[in-house]
């Protein structure tokens, strides 16, 4: 399905999420929405389920890119008050009609005895005057213009139905019903069954699916909407019969731009629901991605794009091709970039002092950036010999962006871009970025077969007008820090040590890990790793596992707790246990002790 892209138009705020609004009666749905647009400065606003106009109550009003979500909250079931006048039908069946017809006025015995009638699955046969199209045309504009109209039944369900008041001639009746449930229609059947006509005198919805009139925000404090507005949340996805995604950071700009979707992407609850057609994706931060869709195909599970509501990144992250293409922002290229280059695995004590140097910058005016790559280039060069990278695409471009950066070149490494020449490299970024700063250590080197070293930069960043800055190792104990020696550290179990070089403990990250969980005294999680990661040996460790709390509980996915376990690892597989029989949630990552 092709992918459809949620841009605010021109002149509104770009604000999303939903809003209770307590309808007036005498006011039209869409006449209301207007209260909703002058409070949150958007002409992008859009009602789930229209009340008639003598109607008040619970209006759920979606806004900005949450109006994709109005076929789902449209099927909701919905909940009334009906007040019912017994003795005279309108030729609408509500107040605003004609009398049509007279008659007897039942007693409170006789509307009690049938209302249990009209519970559970019924045909009802909708008003003449409806929204509902005959021939292309509105039955009500038929009707208006003195043509016969005839609806056909339709099935609908009654969940509940309670008389909650009987006066004179008036009955209040509660009624909890399906989507395209028409009370005007219950109210004139519940009199001819007590062989009586009826009109209905007033309605006010009360509940739609999880919303509640008590929420909601009247149209006469409308200062009050944007207090009230809600955001989409792992909750309401529930509500909205969805399962819900985590998207991994590596993966936000593939898909932002609909890239192919692959499970790897998304960080997967342990409670996800694999009956769900649709998947509510979002961000690390908790922000609301879009919706994409999950088919059995062959066997296989297939993920396609419902929508996308893009954002604007903080930290905005680029590709090579992009680079190479002149995509690079110009209100960046203007100003002048400070970068670093490197595989940055692990981002230890003299990385730190890199990145230090380069946001530095920022006080000359300069924006500040980090070239690195998917994998450390170590992997590259001698795959066979290599034990895995200290840290994840995904952590890595979490630890750059929580720096203070403001743009990364992230580089998939490939024998094409191997054969570039150094010079041909750095004049690249220099023409395409607006290089103007160069910060590397004293045994940076790069271009094809890493000719290009530290001498040579020198006389290219004159030529080229940027400077370059040699920044010299961190000595700990001793010894460099390195990522070499860090995975060393690793492979030994002197997890201490490697926290002294990170400046924090060794992690992780379990994003995209199928989980399968065994429920008995303790609960375990058991995977087989399939991460680019370095593991330590096999053995048992103490560890302290990050878990996304609940989302029924918080509704927002960056909230976390942190969990202390047993981590044993054999062969590459792997398996946590726990004393907490209530865990759940996603895995977020584990932390070596």
């Amino acid at each position: 399905m092709k992918k459809n892209q949620s841009k605010e138009s021109s002149g509104t705020s770009g604000v999303s999420g939903i809003v209770l609004l307590e309808k007036k009666a005498g006011k039209t749905s869409f006449s209301s929405l207007s209260v909703v647009k002058r409070a949150l400065a958007t002409s992008k606003v859009g009602h789930t389920g229209t009340l008639d106009s003598f109607a008040d109550g619970l209006l759920v009003v979606l806004v900005g890119s949450m109006t994709h979500l109005v076929p789902h909250i449209t099927n909701f079931d919905k909940t009334y008050l009906a007040l019912i006048e017994f003795g005279s039908e309108t030729d609408t069946l509500d107040p605003t009609g004609q009398v049509v017809k007279v008659g007897r006025i039942p007693s409170r015995k006789e509307v009690e005895a049938v209302l249990p009638k009209f519970l559970g699955e019924i045909e009802q046969v909708p008003p003449a005057y409806s929204a509902l199209h005959v021939d292309g045309k509105r039955a009500s504009d038929l009707m208006r213009e003195g043509k016969s109209v005839e609806l056909k039944a339709r099935k609908i369900t009654i969940h509940s139905i309670c008389l909650k008041d009987f006066y004179d001639k008036y009955a209040l009746v509660e009624v909890s019903c399906s989507k395209g449930t028409y009370i005007r229609s219950l109210a004139r059947d519940i009199a001819a069954s007590c062989a009586s006509v009826a009109h209905l005198k007033e309605l006010k919805r009360t509940r739609v699916g999880p919303f509640d009139l008590k929420d909601a925000v009247s149209e006469d404090n409308p200062e009050k909407i944007k207090e009230k507005l809600l955001e989409m949340n792992h909750k309401i996805a529930s509500l909205c019969g969805m399962d819900s995604f985590v998207l991994s950071p590596a993966f936000e700009e593939e898909f932002s731009n609909g890239r192919p979707l692959k499970s790897s992407m998304f960080v997967r609850s342990l409670e996800s629901d694999n009956s769900k057609t649709e998947v509510a994706v979002f961000y690390p931060d908790g922000k609301f991605a879009g919706v994409i869709r999950r088919t059995l195909c062959e066997k296989r599970i297939r993920l396609a794009y419902g929508f996308v509501i893009h954002r604007q990144q903080k930290m905005r992250i680029y590709s090579w091709e992009q680079i190479e293409n002149g995509k690079f922002s110009d209100d960046l290229k203007n100003k002048g970039v400070a970068l670093t280059i490197g595989s940055f695995d692990g981002i230890h004590l003299g990385h730190r002092t890199l990145f230090e140097s380069v946001l530095e910058q920022k006080n000359n005016g300069l924006v500040a950036g980090v070239l690195t790559f998917t994998k450390s280039l170590r992997s590259y060069k001698n795959p066979a010999d290599y034990d895995g990278d200290v840290i994840s695409i995904s952590q890595k471009l979490e630890k750059i962006k929580k720096t203070g950066f403001d743009f990364v070149i992230v580089v998939d490494f490939s024998s094409q871009f191997a054969k570039i020449d150094g010079r041909d490299f750095l004049h690249t970024l220099s023409e395409n970025c607006g290089l103007k700063f160069l910060s590397e250590g004293n045994d940076f080197h790069c271009g094809n077969q890493g000719f290009t070293g530290v001498k040579e930069i020198f006389d290219i960043a004159a030529d080229l007008n940027f400077s370059f800055q040699i920044i010299d190792s961190v000595i700990l104990n001793g010894e460099r820090v390195s990522s070499s020696r860090i995975r060393k550290c690793i492979l030994k179990k002197d997890f201490p040590q490697v926290k002294q070089m990170l400046s924090n403990p060794f992690e992780i990250d379990c994003t995209g890990f199928n989980w399968r969980v065994t429920k008995g005294q303790k609960t375990e999680l058991s995977v087989k790793v399939n991460s680019s990661q370095i593991l330590p040996p096999n053995g048992t460790y103490p560890v302290m596992v990050s878990f996304y709390e609940n989302m029924q509980k918080t509704g927002e996915a960056q909230e976390y707790r942190a969990v202390g376990s047993d981590c044993t690892l054999e062969n590459g597989n792997l398996r946590l246990a726990f004393s907490d029989n209530l865990i759940s949630g996603f895995v977020r990552s584990i932390q070596f002790l």
